[in-house]
This record gives structure tokens, sequence and C-alpha cells, in this order.
């Protein structure tokens, strides 16, 4: 390697290095930081799930009752494009039955189990 190869290497290399480094110890030289719009100390997820049936209005009631700064909930389309609250697009786990809300109608949805496990981790 010739010595004008090494010494561009070098300072591409060094170049990087302190670029990167500077850019981690000060973020903002590049961006804004955000203004927070609200302070959220409390999320409710699925309603608080795993103290009421989860995405209930029971649940979405509770959990603003005990002062829940933020409800989380997914929501999914049926076939004839109602909204339905439901953490799964599935419903196996909810209802015992396994078919896709974007497959059936609204009135076709089965009803949901009477209790359900609680779980935070992907099941396989």
């Amino acid at each position: 390697m010739s010595s004008t190869a090494a010494f561009y290497l070098l300072s591409t290399l060094g170049g990087y290095l302190v670029t990167s480094f500077l850019l981690l110890k000060y973020p903002t030289l590049l961006h804004q930081r955000k203004k927070q719009r609200f302070l959220s100390k409390h999320i409710s997820h699925r309603g608080g799930a795993g103290e009421n049936l989860e995405n209930t209005m029971a649940a979405f009631q509770h959990a603003v009752t005990i002062g829940t700064d933020m409800l989380e909930l997914d929501c999914h389309i049926t076939k004839d494009e109602q909204v339905v609250v439901s953490h799964d697009e599935n419903l196996k786990r909810s209802t015992g039955v396994n078919v896709n809300i974007s497959d059936l109608k609204y009135c076709e949805l089965p009803p949901y189990l009477g209790k359900l496990d609680v779980a935070f981790q992907k099941v396989y």
C-alpha cells in the first residue's frame, strides 16, 4: 500500500471516528429535541389486561377510574369495514375460533371467552 493511499485511509477513518463520537455525544447538532406534548406516567395496555377482560369498555373505564394517562388499544377492520378493538388479528386466543377478523363480517364475529390468558410474550 502506498503512503498516499494509507494517508487517505487513515484520514477517512479518523474523520469517521471523530464525526461518530461528536454525533453520539451531541445528537442535537443535527436534530432538534422534540417538544413533549404531554407527560404520560401510566399507560393501560389493552385497558389493563389482567385486571379486567382486555379491550372491553369495563377495562377502559376501570383504567380511567384508577387514573391512567393513556389507553393503548389495537383496532382491526372486518370484511364489511367495521372497526373492532382486539389485540390480535386472529381470534383464536380471545374466542377459541381460529379465524382472522378481516375474514369475517361484523355480525359473524364469535363471542369473547369469559376468561383470557394474559401473556406478555410471543406465544408459538
